[in-house]
C-alpha cells in the first residue's frame, strides 16, 4: 500500500468521523429539543391541573360564602320581623302611656 492510498484512507476515515459527529450532534439537538418540548408539556399539564384544582376550591368557597350570606340575611329578616311584631304589640301600650301622661299633665 502506497503513501497516497494510506492518505486517501485516512481522509475517508476522517470524512466518516466528521459525518458521524455531525449526525450525532444533530441527534443530540433533536433529543434535546424533544426533551424541552416534553418538559414544557408536563409543566403546562401541571399548571392546568393546578388551575383546575384552584378554581374548584374557589367555587366551593364561594358556594359556602353564598350559603352563609343567605343564612345571615334570613336571620336578619327574621329578627327584623320579630322587632316589627314587638313594635306593633307595644304601639297600643305606648299610645295608652302617652295619652295617660298627657292627661296627667293636663290635670295637674
Amino acid at each position: 500500500m502506497g503513501k497516497a492510498e494510506i492518505l486517501h484512507q485516512i481522509k475517508d476515515a476522517e470524512e466518516k468521523v466528521r459525518a458521524m459527529t455531525k449526525e450525532a450532534e444533530e441527534k443530540r439537538k433533536q433529543l434535546q429539543a424533544e426533551g424541552k418540548r416534553r418538559a414544557l408539556d408536563k409543566i403546562e399539564a401541571a399548571e392546568a391541573a393546578q388551575r383546575k384544582q384552584s378554581e374548584a376550591k374557589i367555587a366551593e368557597a364561594q358556594g359556602g360564602v353564598a350559603q352563609r350570606r343567605k343564612a345571615l340575611i334570613d336571620e336578619g329578616a327574621r329578627k327584623a320581623e320579630s322587632l316589627a311584631a314587638n313594635a306593633r304589640q307595644n304601639s297600643a301600650k305606648v299610645k295608652e302611656f302617652v295619652l295617660s301622661e298627657f292627661e296627667r299633665a293636663v290635670d295637674a
